[in-house]
């Protein structure tokens, strides 16, 4: 079993997000309740935090430096120096009764971000997609919590969990298109116990799921059966994400409430 240790004490109230910078080759992720950006050098174990304006939900990193972010209550392009370069356009989205969630880039630069109802009680909330130019399709409805996505490593299934209702489902995945279809259950975690939040997928297209309540992430084949599950020190893990020199470490956000 890998060794569990603690990289970065933040103490984060809704710690999510983690994502690999392969150019600057540092790892980030947010604290969505205290509005914060975080940036941790692996090297140095030195953080560096960023205050945010807004609560984010998700991003993503540009090809030509910044960032898409997706705050709960709007889409914006950021420079590289974190200033709002241009605030996109999301006319599909109703504020009033969805926020966004987490979000994950496609290897052709499309920006996939759920959507979720605030009080997690209604299925208000949608899967977008948003196009290099900037154009946002909604491509599913009816999800109550919008959260982890991923991408099998031959792109031809998309991973898409509800985390509200516990289930994680697979689609059929169309890269050149950016097109979606056959949706069905991949996973019931009534069958795993805990809620599933967060994932990645590593190079044999397996799942690794942060589950919340059992303070665990649960490994899962192509096939959706569980083959691994790592044991943590903390019961409420929201994320994982592959990252460091040769993609072998497996970093983990936590948060503190329920």
């Amino acid at each position: 079993m890998s060794e569990v240790r603690c990289v970065a004490k933040s103490a984060d109230i809704l710690g999510e997000g983690p994502v690999w910078n392969p150019q600057t080759k540092r790892l980030f992720w947010v604290d969505c309740d205290q509005k914060k950006l975080f940036d941790l050098d692996p090297r140095t174990n030195h953080v560096t935090t960023t205050q945010l304006p807004s609560a984010p939900g998700s991003y993503a990193f540009r090809h030509k430096g910044g960032m898409i972010m997706a705050y709960r209550n709007k889409l914006v392009l950021l420079d590289e120096a974190g200033a709002v370069e241009r605030l996109v356009e999301t006319p599909l989205v109703d504020f009033a009764t969805e926020r966004f969630n987490d979000g994950a880039c496609d290897c052709l630069g499309r920006f996939w971000v759920g959507t979720m109802d605030p009080k997690m009680a209604r299925a208000t909330g949608s899967l977008f997609c948003v196009e290099p130019d900037l154009a946002i399709r909604r491509v599913q409805a009816d999800i109550t919590v919008s959260n982890g996505l991923a991408f099998s490593p031959d792109n031809r299934t998309l991973y898409h969990t509800d985390s509200r209702i516990g289930k994680i489902y697979a689609y059929d995945f169309d890269l050149q298109a950016g097109a979606i279809s056959h949706r069905r259950l991949h996973i019931d975690f009534k069958d795993v116990g805990g809620r599933p939040d967060g994932c990645t997928i590593d190079s044999d297209g397996h799942l690794w799921v942060a589950v919340i309540e059992t303070g665990a992430i649960v490994r899962f084949d192509p096939a959706g059966r569980e083959v691994g599950r790592i044991a943590l020190p903390i019961t409420r893990p929201t994320s994982t994400m592959f990252g460091g020199e040769d993609l072998r470490t497996l970093y983990i956000t936590s948060m503190k409430h329920a």
